[in-house]
């Protein structure tokens, strides 16, 4: 009975002690917080259903609040989830108006900080911490610790990301005392993440391990096993920097254990490579070997495209080191491959980013046009202490300054459609550009590479295999060229779509040789079916690149060991050709941005290839040029077929 009693008494005390943290955490914080953590099994579709019409039913009832709130969620959820900045703005904008109208400070915060993300998303960061520090305006008013810490973790993650590491680390600082002021170990250990971050940036190691170690005595005594794991790896990368190999091994394997226990595969692959790099750095390169291996088979089941190019990095160097040239080879290719590809999708994220803030530019008149109503507002009520005649004044001002807006924002309209236009055609080339002759570029370049530096060690033979190489690069690099001058030609109405008379069945016979190699690369089996004459009257050099185009896509987007079948057949008078791939397929809502400029879609191929959905457009304007029509069908998982159309001779 008496040890009965003292559990009991011991039970009771621990659930004395946790209330008072537990009372500290801001619902409306963890409300917030939600949002921005990756929620598997979530239907898009239903989120926002659910959201709009909790936005719809507070609307009917009058609940301000609850509207808000939807509205905020709605533009968080196009944010997030789909990526649409235009509609999400539009959503938070609609959340600014009932806030200034009604002057309703606590929800405005959250409101400027779905903002802050929003223009931090686009690149903006001027635009975003201007929105940060109008949520740090307001919450100061309502005097709550836990949404201070929030803006402040959101402030100094943004001065962080554009160098100003002095600043983030004043804000993670107050942030940190925040959190152990309200007593919320879980984001006490974050802020100490942080501040190791920004310790590792400014190289100063010892202060970095150290908050990193706080960190991790949190996360465990928490049981929090995810953010362990990260403790661990950042502990373990900062003894690789102090050269101290073992223990920095040690809380790397013990970072891998989690990691594997939990199967994270993103989490894998960095462990994986981080090991393989510590045995690099002491020439064990056949362990090495083993955990970089490892790593690449979970960044690339996870594409986790920087893991997947440190493991092709430290591969080519391994194997480079052990005299294994043509391993070491082919890792540098697949290196150099994946760069490519980071860096294509650095240049479209660049250039999607400026298209976004000039989309989103033209809707923040909107939001200055809120400012001025509620600064409007505040002088009305001002005014009305005063004199009256001060009233109607100030509405007569308002009155021109939103004429003036509409006017002016009719005529920028009116000169930005031309402008959209040819910064459309102009991005379309220059990403076509380089999807479409870097590949054969850096083929040559590992050529090249290899007969510079190790002609030596290479039989005649293995030069003749690479001759034949080069000399196949260099045709497929000129053929590549002749299309894209004959695209550019088209795009300024100089190329002539005169029709001629030629035998399509040739034109397929010659694309399945061109990109068999790269077929056979993958594995990939391509059979073309057809056995007769295809007696066309057509542009024979666009329609040459229409069909290399599908051709090149089918085997990009198919897996290893896969099929793709050419097929024709006769409908009216018209050959209808398809390509059939067993590749990863496409959702209804993807098949519907494929073939339209004003959107960007952009999928990464079995093997990482790069797929940004222009060369699909323009396929769609030459077939269209030589009168016929394109189309595709598509189910996930199971394939695609894409299939035009070209007029017959007859």
């Amino acid at each position: 009975m008496f040890i009965r009693a003292r559990v009991f008494f011991g039970l009771v005390i621990f659930l004395l002690l946790a209330l008072p943290t537990l009372a500290q955490e801001d619902p409306d914080v963890v409300w917030f917080e939600q949002f921005f953590h990756p929620q598997k099994n979530k239907s898009i579709e239903k989120e926002i259903f659910q959201a709009n019409g909790r936005r719809m039913k507070a609307q009917k009832i009058n609940d301000r609040s609850t509207e808000i709130k939807a509205l905020i969620e709605l533009g968080i959820f196009h944010l997030t989830l789909v990526t649409d900045y235009e509609q999400a703005m539009g959503w938070l904008i609609q959340s600014l108006a009932i806030e200034d109208s009604l002057n309703i400070g606590k929800e405005k915060i959250f409101t400027c900080l779905a903002m802050g993300r929003l223009f931090e998303e686009v690149g903006d960061h001027f635009k975003s911490l201007e929105f940060l520090k109008q949520a740090q305006r307001l919450s100061e008013k309502e005097n709550n610790l836990s949404i201070q810490a929030l803006i402040l973790n959101e402030t100094g993650r943004v001065k962080a990301a554009h160098g100003k590491l002095d600043e983030a680390s004043e804000d993670y600082e107050l942030a940190l005392d925040y959190a152990r002021r309200l007593k919320q170990r879980g984001h006490e250990a974050d802020a100490l993440i942080h501040l190791g971050q920004i310790f590792t940036r400014k190289t100063k190691n010892k202060e970095a391990l150290s908050s990193y170690k706080k960190a991790l005595a949190i996360y465990r005594s928490l049981k929090d096993k995810a953010n362990e794991a990260v403790a661990l790896n950042e502990v373990g990368e900062m003894y690789r920097l102090m050269k101290n190999y073992d223990r920095a091994l040690a809380n790397h394997v013990a970072a891998l254990e989690i990691r594997q226990a939990m199967n994270d595969e993103n989490g894998l692959a960095e462990s994986y490579n981080n090991i393989g790099a510590l045995y690099f750095e002491q020439d064990n390169f056949s362990r090495a070997t083993a955990n970089l291996e490892l790593g690449l088979k979970a960044g690339s089941e996870g594409q986790v495209q920087n893991q997947i190019l440190k493991s092709n990095d430290y591969l080519s160097q391994c194997y480079k080191a052990r005299k294994e040239y043509q391993k070491a080879l082919a890792y540098r290719e697949a290196f150099l491959t994946i760069q490519d590809f980071i860096q294509n999708e650095k240049n479209e994220r660049q250039l999607l980013e400026a298209q976004n803030r000039y989309v989103m530019g033209k809707q923040e008149v909107v939001i200055d046009k809120l400012e001025v109503d509620r600064e409007q507002r505040e002088k009305v009520i001002e005014a009305q202490n005063k004199l009256k005649n001060n009233l109607i004044l100030l509405i007569a001002f308002g009155l021109i300054i939103v004429t003036l807006t509409l006017y002016l924002y009719f005529l920028t309209q009116r000169s930005n459609r031309k402008l959209q236009e040819l910064n459309a055609t102009k991005d379309k080339l220059f990403s076509i550009i380089g999807h479409d002759l870097k590949g054969p570029l850096n083929s040559l370049s590992s050529f090249s590479f290899l007969l510079v530096n190790h002609l030596d060690s290479i039989s005649k033979e293995e030069i003749k295999m690479l001759s034949l190489d080069i000399d196949k690069s260099l045709k497929n690099l000129f053929s590549l060229l002749e299309n894209l001058l004959e695209w550019s030609r088209s795009q300024t109405g100089a190329i002539d779509f005169t029709p001629e008379e030629f035998d399509l069945a040739e034109v397929l016979k010659e694309c399945e040789v061109l990109l068999n190699g790269q077929a056979q690369n993958k594995k990939i089996t391509i059979r073309n079916e057809n056995r007769n004459e295809l007696p066309v009257k057509a542009h024979r050099h666009s329609i040459e690149t229409v069909v290399r185009n599908l051709l090149s896509n089918a085997i990009k987007f198919t897996p290893t060991d896969g099929n793709i079948i050419l097929n024709t057949r006769e409908i009216e008078n018209q050959f209808e050709i398809s390509v059939i791939d067993t590749g990863v397929g496409m959702s209804q809502t993807v098949i519907q941005k494929l073939f339209q400029l004003g959107t960007k879609h952009s999928t990464l191929g079995t093997a990482k290839e790069k797929g940004t959905g222009l060369g699909l457009i323009l396929c769609k304007e030459f077939v269209e040029k030589n009168g016929g029509t394109i189309g595709v069908e598509s189910k996930e998982g199971e394939g695609s077929r894409f299939y035009f159309t070209v007029p017959m001779n007859r």
